[in-house]
């Protein structure tokens, strides 16, 4: 009995990977594998319970980090996460209750909104805070930067 209740579990955690595509419940699908032949050999239930937990442990901590490489190296990256942080000129004032703003950062013009609500005025230098969608969440620049 024990050894279906381990087979269970490794095709939930096999169905959740499938849905999720995280990599995350595999680790624990391979760990309910060595609990389902510990089972099947006729070992202790305490003995399957702690294989359990640490056979999926060591297997995501040790295999994970190479899996996610494998896995994100078709991945294309862009420069988008680059720009927090930067400096760009307003070219149109913004105004989030108008719903307009435009900003010029490295040449290319981007519509802008005020982080806190207020008003923008054009020429005014600005710190881009954000993304979100295609809009640039700015700030004015601090004195001090």
């Amino acid at each position: 009995m024990d050894t279906i209740f381990w087979l269970i579990v490794v095709a939930v955690m096999l169905l959740i990977e499938i849905f999720t595509m995280g990599l995350t419940t595999i680790w624990f699908s391979l760990g309910a594998v060595v609990s389902a032949v510990v089972a099947a050999l006729g070992g202790p239930l305490w003995l399957q319970i702690v294989l359990f937990c640490v056979v999926s442990v060591l297997v995501m901590l040790l295999v994970r980090p190479f899996a996610m490489r494998v896995v994100n190296k078709e991945r294309i990256k862009t420069n988008i996460d680059e720009l927090a942080g930067e400096h760009a000129t307003v070219i149109e004032e913004i105004d989030n209750q108008k719903e307009k703003g435009i900003v010029r950062l490295r040449g290319v013009e981007w519509m802008a909104r005020s982080k806190d609500g207020s008003v923008i005025a054009v020429d005014e230098i600005v710190t881009v805070d954000s993304i979100s969608g295609v809009k640039l969440i700015v700030q004015k620049k601090q004195e001090t930067e």
